[in-house]
């Protein structure tokens, strides 16, 4: 009997084994500790440091891209400091980014010797990366939206780099999927920035931070003009911004750091609500949108993964209708600010919040041009394009309208999203 009950016993576990989940690692490999003592070195990092020495030569050479001090007529007290990035050696924005997020893949070892780097963009990331990795001797693919003007493309290539179209709503996918059929690097700015834009003081150490809203605060205090009361600027990624809002607040700059998203992005209810952070908004994107501004078609966003937008070092958030913000680009360049899609974002909401803004005591309000207007002649500056693309948005009489309410809010210091949701509804204009 005794023999019985051990057999059935035996046979019971047996089974419970088979059905069981395996349990892994703990017993499939006895790993034991080195012998001390010991002493050895890790892989040989010769051409780490090379290549790292080449990219502190090259912020040396960057220096810091000049401010531009803009007076509305209608708000003497007002000062809207514009950072003109497309002084940049790439001509915009993305070179200091572009310059972060290798210093960081070299740093991480994710980038080594004959490394070829992978990454989805817009455009200017994509210059501004080919330009980096050609100094690096690495080779580049960029993986673009399939609706990417031609005079971007031509740019990418002047680098050495190779293109690969698809629509804007698979880039993502489609350089991951790249990168690993070709044992190369996926850069994914949307993810990793977060951890490659710097937030810090540089110190009394050689190398200056490349953090943008040190170098403005800088050129400032050189000028003799007030810290920024305001920090407005839109966001792609969400790298840069977020890099400036946690650097004033781990320093305590008293700063107030303003979002300004564009009309189907999803990033305005992603910072003030938590939503779309498991929900795509790719449902809701209507085109042509802001080009490289706003996230839309991609997916959900999710800190650190699809997402470098930090939600908790943003104060304050707005939503533009694109219309006006593309209206805001001519304005802008009629008043000699010559950027393009985020500038036009930029000026429009720095606008709003000089007008809305309480105090008739001098007001610093501090904001991006990020790239030129020369890459948007064809695009977002000229009246063919924007009737055909903005149709839907009431093209070119809808257009006409917020240009009229834009110019009007700088001549005389009126709210131009206050009056422009009235004047410029489709149903109201004839």
């Amino acid at each position: 009997m005794f023999a019985v009950v051990v057999a059935f016993a035996f046979a019971n576990y047996f089974l419970c084994v088979a059905n069981a989940t395996p349990i892994v690692d703990a017993f499939v490999e006895h790993q034991t500790i080195s012998l001390a003592p010991n002493d050895e070195l890790t892989d040989d990092k010769t051409w780490t440091k090379q290549a790292m020495q080449k990219m502190w030569e090259e912020r040396k050479n960057m220096g810091r891209t000049n401010i531009y001090v803009f007076k509305p007529k209608g708000m003497p007290h007002v000062s809207i400091v514009f950072k003109n990035e497309s002084s940049s050696p790439t001509e915009s924005l993305k070179h200091r980014y572009a310059w972060a997020l290798m210093t960081w893949a070299l740093l991480e070892q994710k980038i080594k010797n004959g490394t070829h780097v992978f990454e989805a963009s817009s455009g200017n990331t994509a210059f501004s990366l080919g330009y980096m990795c050609r100094k690096l001797g690495l080779p580049f693919t960029a993986v673009v939206p399939d609706t990417l003007e031609e005079v971007k493309q031509q740019r990418i290539r002047d680098q050495g780099a190779e293109i690969h179209k698809v629509p804007i709503g698979e880039r993502l996918k489609a350089a991951s999927q790249l990168a690993e059929q070709n044992r190369g690097f996926f850069m994914n700015q949307f993810k990793n920035a977060y951890y490659a834009e710097e937030f810090h003081e540089s110190g009394d150490y050689g190398h200056e931070s490349a953090n943008i809203f040190h170098e403005i605060l800088q050129q400032l205090r050189s000028s003799r003009i007030a810290t920024p009361h305001y920090f407005v600027h839109s966001a792609g990624t969400g790298g840069t911004i977020t890099s400036i809002g946690r650097y004033a607040k781990k320093y305590g700059v008293p700063t107030e750091i303003v979002l300004a998203d564009t009309q189907f992005s999803i990033y305005y209810d992603y910072v003030l609500r938590g939503k779309f952070t498991n929900a795509s908004g790719a449902s809701q994107w209507v085109s042509p949108g802001m080009a490289g501004v706003g996230y839309g078609p991609m997916g959900a966003a999710k800190l650190a993964a699809t997402t470098s937008l930090d939600p908790a070092v943003i104060d304050r958030a707005l939503k533009l209708p694109d219309v006006a913000s593309t209206a805001a680009i001519r304005v802008a360049n009629d008043h000699g600010i010559r950027g393009g899609t985020s500038t036009g974002v930029n000026l429009l909401a720095a606008l709003h919040v000089a007008a809305s803004a309480t105090t008739r005591r001098p007001v610093v309000i501090a904001t991006i041009l990020a790239d030129s207007a020369n890459y948007y002649r064809e695009s977002y500056l000229n009246r063919e394009w924007i009737a055909d693309k903005f149709e839907a948005h009431g093209g070119l009489k809808v257009y006409d309208c917020w240009r009229k309410v834009i110019k009007q809010s700088i001549e005389q210091g009126t709210d131009p999203l206050a009056i422009g949701n009235e004047a410029c509804r489709n149903d109201k204009i004839h």
